[in-house]
């Protein structure tokens, strides 16, 4: 069995450069396109890649049009108490993290807040995983990932335009952790990857 947060880590390889304030509409699409070609191709050709590791014949993955509706600024509050976070994983078994930080923000109108969750005993590993309203329609039914850079500042940028499917997604056999039931959201999220393509 994979550990859950390992799925992480290859994509943070693949990720492209935060968008530029004042970009226009077409360098954000193509920077949104872009990000899912890195994925395709890291996908189809990577050692570290799923179907490469199990040799299995890979589908491109399907997401979401660009919208820039979908990329917002968030409050970032960090947690004062070391508190924990059990997460249940796909397999049945569970993973501690510890909370670290809340995010709010508005979307479609709608206030939302998610918790950012910190790995335990690997560094500045975050996981950001979420479930929207299209959670096993159009998407995943265990919910999404978003990577998240974070630095000093209160205010960070949430792109769910580049919201991803966990391993799990593919492939059963890996151990992915669900999102926690703080960040189950009722708005439906149309951005991001879409259910993969078997």
């Amino acid at each position: 069995m994979k550990k859950a947060w390992l799925i992480l880590i290859p994509l943070a390889v693949i990720v492209f450069a935060i968008t530029r304030s004042g970009a226009s509409d077409e360098e954000y699409t193509q920077e949104i396109l872009s990000f899912w070609e890195d994925r395709n191709d890291f996908f189809r050709t990577s050692e570290a890649s799923p179907f490469v590791e199990k040799n299995q014949a890979f589908k491109e993955v399907s997401f979401f049009e660009p919208n820039k509706d979908y990329r917002v600024s968030a409050e970032l509050s960090r947690f004062s108490k070391r508190e924990t976070a059990v997460l249940g994983n796909s397999d049945g078994t569970t993973t501690t993290y510890l909370k670290f930080a809340k995010v709010n923000f508005k979307i479609q109108e709608q206030p939302c807040s998610l918790v950012i969750l910190k790995a335990l005993g690997f560094g500045n590993q975050y996981l950001l995983a979420f479930g929207d309203g299209t959670s096993g329609d159009s998407t995943y039914g265990g919910g999404r990932y978003l990577d998240v850079s974070i630095g000093k500042s209160d205010l960070i940028t949430l792109d769910f335009n580049k919201a991803y499917n966990p391993y799990c997604a593919y492939f059963e056999d890996f151990t992915c952790p669900l999102p926690p039931v703080e960040n189950l959201m009722e708005v439906s999220i149309l951005a991001g990857e879409k259910n993969y393509p078997y």
